[in-house]
C-alpha cells in the first residue's frame, strides 16, 4: 500500500446489512492514528464495506468502487470483496476480505468495540452460517458459525449502557446458532438475558422460526424482549421450502409464531422476508405462499424477486427450471401489496395505544423520528435528545404514525 504524508483521512460508506454496519463501526473504533471523514468530503482512503446477498446489491458496489476511485484510494472489504478475492477488476482499489486485515493494513488492530452512530446500536455477537439454504451465498462468503464469547458481549453491553444507550439490537449472520461453536454452553438466550440485566431493552435481529427455543418463549412472557420478532418464511409453500433447502414446514413457521402471540401481552410485530419467483414456483405454488402470508398477523414484509447467485444450488436449478423475469416483478408486486395493506392495518390498530419510543434524530425544528418498542416509525413533537425514551401517546393519521409525549 502506498505511503500518505501526515495523518490519514479516512472515510466508510457501508452497504448491507446491520452485521456489515456494526463491522464499519468496529472498524472506525479500531483505528488510530488516522482521521475518519464523512464520505462526501477528500479523503486520503475510501472503505468500503460491500454486500453480494443480490446481484443489485454487487452491482451498487461496483458503481460506488468506480465513483470513489476517482477520488482516492479504495479498500474493498466485505461479502463482495470475499467472492472476487484473486480477481483485478478495478484500477486504484484493493482487495482485502477480512475488517481485520483492513485494520491491520492501516496500522491498528480490530477491537471488539464500535463507534456507535445510531440511537439504537447494533451489536454482532455472532458470524458465519452453516444452513446453505440453496439460493443463498453468504455461507460461502461469512464461513463457519463464529460466537462472540458471552464475556466479551457483556463488556460491550456495560460500555453501551455506560453511554446512556437504552436498547440494544441483537445481531449476527445467524444468530439462532449463537453458541454452537462455544464449549460453555451458552446460547442466544443467555446473550438475551445479559442484554436486558444490563441496557434494558433487548430487539433480536432475524431468526429463524425452528430457533426459538423454550427460554426465548419463556423471556417474551417476562417482557425481557421487546414485541417485535422478524423471522424469515420465504416461501408459504412447502414443495418450495424443500427445494430452498429450508429447515422447516409452513406449518411449523406458524405453530411458532402463534406461540410468541401466545407469550405476549399484546400483538407483536412480526416481520419477514419472501422471496418469489423462485425456480419452478408454479402458479398454484405462488397462490400457497399468498394465502400463507394472509393468515399471518404480519407487520411488515420484504419481498426479493429470486436472484440467482452463481455457485449455489439455485443457479442451476434457474437454468433448468426458470420463471419468467416478468412473472417474478408481477409476483413480488401482489406480495408487497398484501405487505402493505398489513402494515397499514397494524400501525393503524396501534392508534389509542401507549409505548415507549427510541428519539433517533431531528427532523426539523422540534420534529423527531422515533422507533417505538414494535419497531414502528414514529414522529414525536418536543424538545428531545437522541438516545432519549420517551413514554407517547399514539396516533395514526395520513398514513404515518405520530406520537404525543405523556410523562
Amino acid at each position: 500500500m502506498e505511503s500518505f504524508p501526515g495523518v490519514l483521512k479516512v472515510a466508510f460508506y457501508t452497504f448491507g446489512c446491520k452485521v456489515n454496519l456494526f463491522e464499519s463501526d468496529q472498524l472506525k473504533k479500531s483505528l488510530t492514528n488516522v482521521q475518519i471523514v464523512p464520505v462526501e468530503e477528500d479523503a486520503d482512503i475510501f472503505v468500503i464495506n460491500s454486500c453480494a446477498v443480490t446481484s443489485t446489491a454487487e452491482s451498487q458496489v461496483r458503481n460506488m468502487v468506480r465513483r470513489l476511485e476517482k477520488r482516492g484510494k479504495v479498500i474493498l472489504t466485505g461479502c463482495y470483496a470475499r467472492k472476487i478475492k484473486g480477481e483485478n477488476i478495478f484500477e486504484n482499489t484493493e482487495i482485502v476480505p477480512d475488517i481485520k486485515d483492513v485494520a491491520e493494513m492501516l496500522g491498528s488492530n480490530l477491537k471488539y468495540d464500535a463507534f456507535f452512530t445510531r440511537s439504537r446500536p447494533f451489536i454482532k455477537i455472532q458470524s458465519g452460517c452453516d444452513q446453505f439454504c440453496a439460493y443463498c451465498i453468504i455461507p460461502y462468503l461469512r464461513g463457519p458459525l463464529k460466537s462472540v464469547p458471552l464475556n466479551e458481549i457483556r463488556s460491550l453491553l456495560e460500555k453501551i449502557r455506560d453511554e446512556n444507550f437504552k436498547e440494544v439490537v441483537l445481531t449476527g449472520i445467524h444468530i439462532g446458532k449463537y453458541g454452537k461453536d462455544l464449549s460453555d454452553g451458552s446460547t442466544l438466550a443467555d446473550v438475551v438475558k445479559a442484554a436486558f440485566e444490563t441496557v434494558g431493552r433487548v430487539r433480536m435481529g432475524s431468526l429463524e422460526s425452528p430457533e426459538i427455543d423454550e427460554r426465548l418463549f419463556e423471556y417474551a412472557k417476562e417482557g425481557m424482549i421487546l414485541p417485535h420478532w422478524h423471522i424469515p418464511l420465504q416461501s408459504g409453500c412447502d414443495k418450495t421450502l424443500r427445494d430452498m433447502r429450508r429447515p422447516y414446514k409452513t406449518d411449523d413457521f406458524k405453530r411458532s409464531v402463534y406461540r410468541v402471540i401466545e407469550n405476549c401481552n399484546e400483538l407483536p410485530a412480526f416481520g419477514t422476508d419472501v422471496i418469489t419467483g423462485f425456480p419452478g414456483e408454479t402458479d398454484e405454488d405462488f397462490a400457497r405462499t399468498v394465502k400463507f402470508i394472509e393468515s399471518i398477523p404480519f407487520a411488515y414484509g420484504h419481498v426479493f424477486p429470486f436472484s440467482a447467485r452463481p455457485g449455489t444450488p439455485a443457479e442451476r436449478m434457474e437454468k433448468e427450471n426458470p420463471v419468467p423475469k416478468q412473472v417474478k416483478k408481477e409476483r413480488a408486486k401482489v406480495l408487497r401489496d398484501i405487505f402493505q395493506a398489513k402494515k397499514e392495518a397494524f400501525q393503524k390498530s396501534l392508534a389509542g395505544t401507549e409505548d415507549e419510543v427510541i428519539i433517533e434524530e431531528e427532523i426539523s425544528g422540534n420534529l423527531f423520528a422515533a422507533t417505538s418498542s414494535k419497531y414502528q416509525t414514529v414522529s414525536v413533537s418536543g424538545n428531545f435528545r437522541p438516545r432519549e425514551l420517551v413514554k407517547v401517546a399514539l396516533s395514526f393519521e395520513k398514513g404515518r404514525l405520530s406520537g404525543k409525549k405523556t410523562s
